[in-house]
């Protein structure tokens, strides 16, 4: 008979309690697994949430945490509107690239003022990874050691690892969530599984929503198909869980949401050799990264690495040879769903190798209708992972499985070390310092004076250091202070033509004597020239007049 294999000083332990113990004791390589995992790649220094200078420098992470920030002073909750930024309109949460899920959660519990937690949220995400990961390779794989092994290969994604900046989509075990769920037809045929992970997803962020449903269809698809007695009640539940979407993308302010189309579905797609090109020289180890601009390659980044390439190429000969059918890994349901994604992700835009081979032409309406999905290169995520998880299982179940998912697994990470450490460098900037362009102790004060702040011109890629150390002074001062502009992922069109007539009063010369202007191109009408100031280079108009207090 089998025994648990346990520390003598277990032995003693009653069998219930041996049981819980044996499985803390299971779980801790796999703890160690995702800690090694956090570490290689961010400092563990913003852990901290006190730490923000490393937020500060421009990046989508830093706006992630200042939309935060700003709806938690804004005191809507349990509303999902923040009204401190592009005021006096506000914006729904989400469009700040914040994550609503954290709006709750802290809006119940509160954050003190200045303090910062996407670390602690870029640790949960690895650490759910490994959770997630694990619970979809033990189902198939019995063997403790091959499926350590085979957890760590799924869980170390590339698309994971290089998608620190957008830190709302470093939930990839959302996706693992979803193929937990549609791998079980127990779990697959009820609805409450899928409102949770749906739920769930759409408060995070709507692209993971999307490769969550294109599951969920594909669950519904097949009991559809193989109960066709059960109809009425896959219809209800799928209904049921639609509604509550609904619901939801209501309560986070998308329903009815007039936002201006940006144009650019096709710009972001996934390459065709995506699976083999890290799309960044930087990238790999062992291959080549191609791509036609670094956005493309960044968005479209769906590199499988070395590692997973070599043992995706032993599953397949090994399942032909082995005539290996996967019957209890249910990949067929998930091709429709699959093929849909993937055509979206690719997009009209056919790169191969860093160049455009064909380019074709979208009606305005099909552009502006995928808009919402205008990096489509992500969505290939899903796909990716199931590749992944196919090639782990088919390798399990040949001799010596262990070394083949070892061999695999080293070679991955000799592969992904460029990556990891071209990564990890941009959170190494870590520190107590927290404003590098506006250090002098007049900005303090110019906040503090201050009804609103209004950056000119309103438009993202300029100075963007400098708007955000200012948008953070502003929002943890203790009267928080408005911004009038912040880049928003979507910008609706009433706030867009309020900011076009920002500009045209400022260029006028038609200046509200409460408010700091802070000029960004240094582009300065004649009319306002003589009200200039110049505070640590920054081109700026102090309020004159100090506002009224709210």
């Amino acid at each position: 008979m089998e025994r648990d294999v346990l520390p003598l000083s277990f032995a003693h332990l009653g069998p219930g309690l041996r049981r819980g113990t044996k499985k803390v004791w299971n779980a801790l390589p796999f703890f160690a697994l995702a800690v090694a995992m956090f570490v290689a790649w961010m400092h563990p220094a913003i852990l901290d949430p006190r730490n923000v200078g490393w937020l500060l420098d421009g990046s989508d992470r830093g706006q992630n945490s200042m939309g935060l920030i700003a709806y938690l002073r804004g005191g809507t909750w349990p509303g999902l509107h923040d009204p401190m930024l592009m005021a006096p309109e506000g914006l729904p949460l989400a469009l700040t690239d914040s994550n609503p899920l954290l709006g709750l959660l802290l809006g119940l519990f509160g954050l003190p003022v200045g303090w910062q937690v996407t670390g602690l949220w870029l640790f949960a995400c690895i650490a759910l990874q490994v959770i997630f990961a694990r619970a979809l390779v033990t189902r198939y794989v019995a063997d403790p050691l091959a499926a350590f092994l085979g957890t760590a290969l799924l869980a170390v994604s590339p698309a994971l690892i290089a998608r620190y900046g957008h830190v709302n989509l470093c939930a990839h075990w959302l996706i693992l969530w979803a193929l937990w769920v549609f791998v079980d037809p127990d779990r697959a045929r009820r609805p409450g599984w899928w409102a949770a992970v749906l739920g769930v997803a759409l408060l995070v962020h709507p692209y993971l929503t999307v490769m969550a449903a294109a599951i969920w269809a594909s669950a519904v698809l097949r009991l559809l198909v193989v109960e066709p007695e059960s109809w009425r009640r896959t219809v209800v539940g799928a209904g049921a869980v639609t509604v509550l979407l609904v619901g939801i993308a209501w309560w986070l302010g998308f329903i009815g949401l007039d936002a201006l189309p940006t144009g650019s579905y096709g710009q972001f797609g996934m390459a065709l050799d995506a699976l083999w090109n890290p799309g960044n020289s930087d990238y790999s180890a062992l291959l080549p990264g191609l791509t036609t601009t670094s956005a493309q390659g960044f968005e479209g980044l769906n590199y499988l690495g070395a590692g997973l390439l070599a043992l995706a190429v032993v599953a397949c000969v090994a399942a032909v040879a082995r005539r290996e059918r996967l019957a209890d890994l249910p990949l067929f349901w998930l091709v429709p769903a699959f093929l849909v994604l993937t055509l979206v992700a690719i997009g009209p835009h056919w790169v191969w190798r860093g160049q455009t081979l064909m380019a074709w032409p979208l009606p305005d309406i099909v552009r502006d209708a995928l808009d919402p999905v205008r990096a489509g290169g992500r969505l290939f995520w899903p796909v990716g992972y199931v590749i992944a998880l196919a090639a782990i299982v088919v390798a399990s179940r040949l001799p010596r499985a262990s070394l083949i998912l070892g061999a695999a697994l080293a070679l991955q990470l000799f592969d992904l070390a460029p990556m990891v450490s071209a990564v990890r460098a941009t959170s190494a900037s870590a520190g107590d310092q927290i404003y590098r362009c506006t250090r002098d102790p007049a900005w303090a004060a110019m906040v503090a004076r201050a009804s609103a702040i209004e950056f000119e011109p309103a438009t993202p890629y300029l100075e963007e250091a400098v708007r955000d150390e200012l948008t953070w002074r502003a929002i943890t001062a203790p009267r928080p202070v408005p911004l009038r502009y912040f880049y928003a992922s979507r910008e609706p069109a009433a706030v867009r033509k309020r900011l076009d007539a920002d500009t045209a009063a400022f260029q006028a010369g038609r200046i509200d004597p409460t408010r700091l202007y802070v000029i960004l191109d240094n582009r300065i009408p004649l009319a306002v020239m003589n009200r200039i100031q110049l505070i640590d280079g920054i081109a700026v108009i102090p309020p004159v007049s100090p506002s009224s207090p709210r």
